[in-house]
């Protein structure tokens, strides 16, 4: 009889220190509270890619509406001149693009999300988010850490079966006091660390406080690296539904 009181009480004790249920939020709860604070339900944003190399340094301006709650995004290229009018619209799953040299618009195939966009560090998929960082991945709060000089929790994020997503693991980290992210490492199905991307210079932008600067850097190229700063963003607004339309895409948003 003590010998199965001793095995009950060590089970319960493994359930109420277990890594999730040693902190007040869940990995998943975390992952959420930190994209739903970068995002809000809509949003809209000024953006400033620059992609550096030891050789070379190239900027690129764009707009972007982001309806987060019904899962569309329309981004607009601004600059430079011979990039101006790049428009990519994606609704749900489906990711289009507009060239205005050809003056067509071509779909963008699921197995296209994970190459670079427009040559930098950021995939197809990062710039429009067609994954769901909450929705397509399971997660495991692992401990705490420090990261870039910052308290934060660290959140293992696994694949859900059958997820369309091209990452075989993320790691998250998030700063403790808010869950804003810090840092997050991208690895391939084989485990093998493939990009890191690290966020800082934290801003009040529209109501709320919000990284603004994202360094994305690819492991196979170190002499490179892409760094997204956003100059301008507002939250919580309305965009037209008809705007997120094949319509709008050859149009201009």
């Amino acid at each position: 009889m003590k010998k199965i009181s001793l095995i009950i009480s060590t089970a319960l004790l493994a359930l109420i220190f277990s890594p999730d249920r040693a902190f007040c939020m869940s990995g998943k709860e975390i992952v959420e509270k930190s994209e739903k604070a970068i995002r809000g339900n809509t949003a809209y944003s000024e953006i400033s890619i620059t992609i550096k190399t030891s050789r070379w340094e190239r900027t690129i301006e764009l707009k972007s509406w982001d309806d987060r709650i019904r899962k569309r995004s329309f981004s607009e290229i601004t600059a430079p001149a011979k990039d101006k009018g790049n428009w990519f619209l994606l609704v749900k799953k489906d990711m289009h693009q507009y060239n205005p040299k050809t003056a067509r618009t071509i779909k963008i195939s699921p197995s296209m999300m994970l190459q670079d966009w427009m040559g930098s560090d950021f995939t197809n998929d990062d710039i429009v988010k067609e994954s769901s960082m909450v929705e397509d991945y399971n997660h495991v709060l692992e401990g705490k850490e420090k990261v870039e000089g910052q308290d934060c929790y660290r959140v293992r994020m696994d694949p859900k079966k059958g997820a369309a997503v091209v990452w075989g693991k993320i790691l998250y980290f998030a700063r403790v006091g808010d869950c804003l992210p810090v840092k997050q490492e991208y690895y391939s199905e084989r485990g093998d660390l493939k990009k890191v991307m690290v966020c800082s210079v934290f801003k009040k932008m529209g109501d709320r406080i919000i990284p603004t600067r994202y360094k994305m850097q690819s492991i196979k190229t170190p002499d490179k690296f892409t760094m997204m700063e956003i100059r301008h963003a507002d939250f919580n607004l309305h965009i037209d539904p008809s705007k997120f339309s094949l319509k709008s895409l050859e149009k201009g948003f």
